[in-house]
C-alpha cells in the first residue's frame, strides 16, 4: 500500500531550484496583475505587492478596498459592481 509522507510538501519546497522558481512565478503573476490594475485605475492608491519567505512568495492586492476591487461590491443604491479579478486572472485561475 502506498504511503504519503506528512512532510512531502516541505521536502519538495526545499529541493534545489524550487524557491527560485516560486519567486519567478510570483513575479510573473505580479507583473500581469499590475498591468490589469493599471488599465482600470481612476484614482486611489491600490497596488500589487509581493512578499517573499524562505520558500514561498505571496502576491497581494493592497488597498483598504482590496476585497471590493477584486470581488466586487454593491453600491449604496443597490447597483452591483463586478470585481476586477486582477489577482485571479493574473494567476490563471
Amino acid at each position: 500500500m502506498a504511503e504519503v509522507r506528512p512532510n512531502a510538501g516541505d521536502i519538495v519546497a526545499h529541493l534545489p531550484g524550487v524557491p527560485a522558481a516560486v519567486r519567478d512565478a510570483a513575479d510573473e503573476i505580479a507583473t500581469r496583475a499590475r498591468s490589469a490594475l493599471a488599465q482600470h485605475r481612476d484614482s486611489g492608491d491600490a497596488g500589487i505587492e509581493v512578499a517573499r519567505g524562505a520558500t514561498d512568495s505571496h502576491v497581494s492586492l493592497v488597498d483598504e478596498a482590496a476585497l471590493s476591487i477584486e470581488y466586487g461590491h454593491v453600491t449604496p443604491d443597490g447597483t452591483p459592481v463586478r470585481g476586477l479579478r486582477v489577482l485571479r486572472d493574473a494567476a490563471g485561475l
